[in-house]
């Protein structure tokens, strides 16, 4: 069946649906036979339910029902339920047949037909039906407002009776002309009831008579031609526009006494007038720019931008200096633009500042000099500082890199002949050893003399402890000359060109000069080292500069564990780590970090700065300054520091493996 039908048995269980009942009723994959109506519909009023009953006691043969419902997962809608019984083969009620007929597109139109009725009814203007006649037949509270009249009195009116100027004839003739076209707009005066005549703006429009006959006041009318009469009055709307007119005069006056250029712009790019020193400027007469387009006397292609762009966009004020040719003189004006009439209109007013650009010209060029000259003497001041900072670091490192290698060469020469003579001393012993143990065999029993001088010295212990000593003479000789040849590869005496080397081993030398200050000492414990060192290739460098770069930063993380122990804070376990990777686009990444009280923000970004005028670790930080110049400026790399005041001080030294710069 094309209609929602539900057939239902006495106890409102569902025996049959059709297809319409299902798809918009019902739910999506559930089949309703078998289940109860309430299941479906939860929220019926109790009139239904007071109807079910009587209608299956025999007492209601028929009846229906407009109800709001609401399904779910399904919006609420309104419906009209049509019930009646249905018969068993014995002649008794088996239950109820259901049509169900959905209402809300009808209800959706009466609602907006009530709201248009109601709009019509509340109007502020004045809204009347007239008759083919020009007779009325409705007037809103308006109309009655406007005219003076009660609704009752208006209703026995014609329309020549309010508008003088409407004759039965002239009536005629605008009523076939509004049949015609349909709506027309036209000016006219209408009489109030107190003999005042107003003028006023009529809209007149034909009435389709079948939606008019809908109209609660209108249904007496049904099948009449209409014509709906709305009406403003517009008598205060004349005087407020002889009003602008007399303001618009005085400000034209005003305007042309303004010693700037004034002109006023349409939004379709189109001059609506001009003050008389732009049209004496332009040797031009001042009602010769009205509906002009802008431009046309080409003399400034920057005032023409500027006016396309401001009507383009949504600032309703904006200000430009542009440049013209005013009596083939270039002139600088500042333009103030200022739209009105809603955006459709702006007026320009331009004042001449070109002398007084000119001295704003002249006067932030000398500014810019003497800013230049500020910078470059700060510059030259802070190049010296820098200067001065690396003579002093260069002359010191050079000196005791001098002094170094004369102590490491002298050291060298002794050691190496220790070192040398130990092993014939070892074999010369062994020997030695043999035959002492020859002699034993052989001569079993010594002399007193030799017994006594055997038990005093001891010679089993001799024996065993004489081996022992000389190879811990043999360690320490090991461990002295690699003092030496560390101090002699940190220093680099007379290798100042690139070169190059192996990073790993410069950072060992400068933690092998720094091993003393990484014991403990003085109450604190010993500085645990940690050394992460990845794959790196050799790198082309100034390896004395860069192993100073290492000394620089490692001794700075060591003296702020050691002041801050000194301070009394609490470090559990004072760690140095140095970190060693390959970084991608040809840079190798050094990093050397603490686990000191971090430092500020602001100490960190200083923290490369010399601080000439500061004793408190002065030393360091001009370490640190000459860090900076030899990993970024010499070497072309990138020198940083991160630090946080819970975790410590990081600096993260970047190179590239082959160096660009030469010395």
């Amino acid at each position: 069946m094309p209609t929602a039908v539900a057939m239902l048995d006495r106890q409102m269980r569902y025996v049959v649906v059709s297809k319409q009942w299902q798809t918009h009723f019902g739910q999506e994959g559930i089949n309703l036979v078998g289940y109860c109506d309430d299941e479906l519909f939860s929220h019926l009023p109790d009139i239904w339910n007071k109807n079910v009953q009587n209608c299956l006691a025999g007492n209601l043969k028929q009846w229906e029902i407009e109800c709001l419902i609401s399904l779910p997962e399904q919006a609420s809608r309104w419906v009209k339920f049509n019930v009646q019984s249905w018969l068993t083969d014995q002649g008794n009620i088996g239950g109820l047949i259901v049509h169900l007929e959905d209402l809300s597109k009808h209800k959706q139109i009466e609602r907006e037909q009530q709201q248009a009725q109601l709009a019509i009814h509340q109007a502020g203007d004045a809204i009347y039906c007239l008759t083919s006649e020009g007779q009325v037949c409705y007037a809103n509270p308006a109309t009655c407002d406007l005219l003076g009249y009660s609704e009752a009195e208006l209703l026995q009116l014609n329309i020549h009776e309010i508008d003088p100027d409407l004759s039965a004839v002239v009536w005629q003739e605008y009523y076939n002309k509004i049949q015609k076209k349909g709506n027309i707009r036209f000016q006219s005066c209408h009489q109030k009831t107190n003999g005042n005549i107003i003028s006023v703006e009529v809209s007149a429009s034909y009435l389709d008579t079948q939606s008019s006959a809908e109209n609660s006041h209108l249904k007496n009318l049904e099948n009449l031609p209409l014509i709906c009469w709305l009406v403003r009055d517009i008598g205060n709307h004349k005087a407020a526009h002889s009003a602008i007119t007399a303001s618009r005069d005085q400000l034209e006056a005003v305007l042309n006494a303004v010693p700037g250029l004034v002109s006023w712009i349409s939004s379709d790019l189109r001059y609506l007038g001009v003050n008389k020193h732009l049209a004496q400027a332009y040797n031009f007469p001042a009602e010769e720019f009205i509906g002009r387009e802008v431009g046309f006397l080409q003399t400034s292609p920057e005032f023409n931008q500027f006016v396309y762009q401001f009507f383009a966009n949504h600032k309703w004020v904006d200000s430009k200096e542009i440049t013209a040719n005013v009596q083939d003189l270039p002139r600088t004006y500042l333009i103030v633009a200022q739209k009105y009439q809603r955006g459709k209109a702006a007026v320009f007013v331009g004042l001449d500042i070109t002398q007084r650009q000119q001295m704003e010209v002249a006067l932030r060029q000398s500014e810019e000099r003497e800013a230049r000259r500020r910078v470059e003497l700060e510059e030259a001041l802070a190049q010296l500082q820098r200067t001065q900072a690396q003579l002093v670091q260069t002359e010191k490192m050079l000196s005791l890199s001098q002094l170094v290698a004369g102590v490491a060469h002298e050291v060298n020469n002794p050691v190496n002949f220790i070192f040398g003579n130990l092993s014939h001393a070892q074999n010369y012993l062994q020997e030695v050893m043999g035959l002492l143990e020859l002699y034993q065999q052989n001569y079993p029993q010594p002399t007193a003399e030799i017994e006594e001088i055997l038990e005093e010295m001891d010679l089993s212990f001799i024996k065993q402890d004489l081996p022992q000593l000389l190879e811990s003479m043999k360690l320490g000789a090991e461990r002295i000359r690699d003092v030496v040849r560390s101090l002699r590869l940190f220093t680099h005496v007379n290798e100042a060109q690139v070169k190059t080397v192996d990073l790993h081993e410069g950072l060992n030398s400068a933690l092998m000069i720094l091993q003393n200050r990484l014991q403990a000492k003085g109450g604190r414990s010993s500085i645990e080292l940690v050394k992460e060192y990845g794959d790196l290739p050799r790198v082309q460098c100034y390896a004395s500069q860069l192993n100073q770069v290492f000394l620089n930063l490692i001794t700075f993380g060591i003296e702020r564990i050691e002041t801050a122990i000194l301070r009394g804070q609490v470090i559990k376990r004072p760690l140095i780590r140095v970190r060693t990777q390959c970084l991608e686009d040809d840079l190798i990444s050094i990093s050397i970090s603490d686990n000191s009280p971090g430092m500020t923000t602001e100490e960190c970004r200083q923290v490369f700065q010399p601080l000439l005028n500061v004793k408190n670790d002065q030393e360091t930080r001009l370490g640190l300054s000459i860090a900076y110049h030899l990993v970024v400026e010499q070497h072309g790399g990138q020198l940083e520091c991160f630090s946080d005041i819970d975790r410590g001080t990081e600096f993260i030294i970047r190179i590239p493996y082959v160096l660009v710069k030469s010395d």
